[in-house]
């Protein structure tokens, strides 16, 4: 008789990286404990500097059960967007899971984020449960934006993971951190907007997504774990705001802009560039400038100021090509 089992899809697990091989590597090994096949990795170097080329080359490489690692290292750090599109151009998953470097997954989470997609045709975006390392409480479990403030909403924030109801899909307009979607809606959504580089790349993307009709959940039933460790020589403070470095700081400011420019409503636009704009800028830059991090003041001032100029004479257009390497 003839074998009439049902063949599992492919998941391509695209991982973005930058001078974190330690934490990458359980990352990785996470994945490679996934209860779910076939999976590929495809793990995107962002021209680290540390050993994260020579700890791949080490550890991974072979099929191992259905799970290929795919290492490949980019010439320049085209930061979380970039790093993300180089490997959409390599991944042959059915579904495609973009995961940030400084989680561990639980070997279930993988196979329930593709039950949503085999059991509701209509999403195209489905996102695991965060739960912060440090607090063991959820980070998001539903996540929008207060176009007014331009402050985000991440619903359930805080909130012990036990008092989530296990096999409940709560609805999201975006994910960050652990985000699966499908090729039906990755060719919609084009790729990650290059010109973020990083800092509100994962909303727009979201947003291109829902806006284009698919529903995005987060399953509750997925679950992993955030790392999200502070690095050497940051402040706790400063991390927490998203400002932990000058670039990042600048690339906050910016975007923010863009981001609010791009989708929030009119009033929410008069509203937001009016008023609360100014209002965060002299926020952040104060509370750098009170932990002695004058740099990260100078950065977030210079990136609030370019973001208008771009968001007012200047908007970026939606993504509308392929991506390349």
């Amino acid at each position: 008789m003839a074998n009439t089992a049902k063949k599992n899809k492919k998941v391509s697990v695209i991982i973005p990286t930058y001078n974190r091989s330690a934490v990458l590597r359980e990352c990785v090994d996470s994945v490679l404990r996934s209860d779910y096949s076939p999976i590929g990795v495809v793990i995107v170097d962002n021209a680290s500097t540390d050993d994260t080329e020579s700890a791949c080359a080490l550890r991974y490489g072979a099929d191992t059960d259905g799970r290929h690692v795919q290492y490949i290292r980019l010439p320049e750090n085209r930061m979380a967007a970039g790093g993300r599109n180089a490997g959409i151009s390599h991944a042959k998953g059915d579904y495609l899971l973009f995961l940030d470097n400084d989680n561990i997954i639980e070997p279930e989470m993988i196979g329930h984020l593709v039950r949503v997609f085999e059991t509701h045709p209509d999403i195209g975006l489905v996102g695991a449960l965060s739960i912060q390392a440090d607090r063991g409480c959820i980070w998001t479990l539903g996540a929008d934006y207060n176009f007014l403030t331009s402050m985000p909403i991440n619903l359930h924030e805080g909130e012990r993971p036990e008092t989530v109801h296990m096999q409940v899909l709560y609805p999201t307009r975006y994910s960050p951190n652990a985000v699966m979607v499908t090729r039906t809606a990755m060719e919609r959504a084009k790729v990650f907007d290059p010109f973020y580089k990083a800092m509100y790349e994962e909303a727009d993307f979201g947003f291109r997504i829902t806006g284009a009709g698919f529903k995005g959940v987060i399953c509750s039933s997925a679950r992993t774990l955030h790392l999200g460790a502070v690095g050497s020589g940051q402040v706790s403070a400063l991390r927490r705001l998203g400002i932990e470095t000058p670039e990042r700081a600048y690339l906050f400011a910016r975007n923010r802009s863009v981001f609010m420019r791009r989708f929030a409503p009119w009033h929410g636009q008069f509203v937001f560039f009016l008023l609360f704009i100014h209002m965060f800028t002299l926020y952040y830059c104060w509370t750098a400038i009170r932990h002695a991090r004058t740099d990260i003041a100078y950065a977030y001032f210079r990136g609030a100021f370019r973001g208008l100029l771009i968001a007012f004479f200047h908007m970026p257009p939606l993504p509308q090509d392929s991506v390349s390497t």
